[in-house]
């Protein structure tokens, strides 16, 4: 003869208490200053991508999701860079240990990491030269939005042009490349 059950308590499979409720209700009032002060209904500010400014613009469909994607992608980046130039911040932010430039393959990753940022900054600077965004800045955005999560709403702009440059580099953008033999036959 089992044990008695307990009436409105639930259980797993295993027969051990859930604790699903009170996972949800456990972090109640960061939620609740969320949806007050971003304006998001609670889905969205239980969802992790609220955390950050370029989250909340994926959120409100400020952008779109291959440029949240291209965002991550060059924040990666950008981490992964500041490790292989061993800049003060990355060294006090990364998880220690390692190599620290002492085998050939940690030599390889550096300059792998930094090719990888460079290519990605020649994709915006590409899109700032284009004669009509000379007056705009895409890399005070992406360093302001992206990088350093500072909410700055006149910049949304600038940061979604750079992040279409992004997206287009890291291959987001499932466009078919122009055949000019095609293009001349039509």
């Amino acid at each position: 003869m089992g044990r008695k059950k307990t009436p409105g308590v639930k259980r797993t499979a295993s027969g051990r208490k859930s604790r699903a409720a009170d996972a949800y209700t456990e972090n109640l009032e960061p939620i609740l200053t969320r949806m007050r002060l971003f304006g998001l209904s609670e889905k969205d500010a239980r969802d992790q991508k609220a955390s950050t400014f370029i989250g909340r613009l994926q959120l409100t469909k400020a952008i779109s999701q291959a440029q949240y994607d291209a965002a991550q992608e060059y924040l990666s980046a950008y981490e992964a860079f500041q490790r292989a130039v061993k800049s003060p911040d990355a060294l006090r932010s990364s998880n220690g240990g390692g190599d620290q430039g002492e085998s050939p393959t940690y030599a390889n990753w550096c300059r792998g990491a930094i090719a990888r940022k460079e290519a990605a900054d020649k994709a915006i600077m590409d899109e700032q030269c284009i004669l009509a965004n000379r007056g705009r800045n895409l890399f005070a955005a992406i360093d302001y939005l992206v990088c350093r999560n500072d909410e700055h709403h006149h910049l949304v702009g600038d940061c979604r042009l750079a992040l279409n440059a992004l997206v287009h580099h890291f291959g987001g953008s499932k466009r078919r490349p122009v055949d000019s033999a095609n293009q001349i036959a039509a």
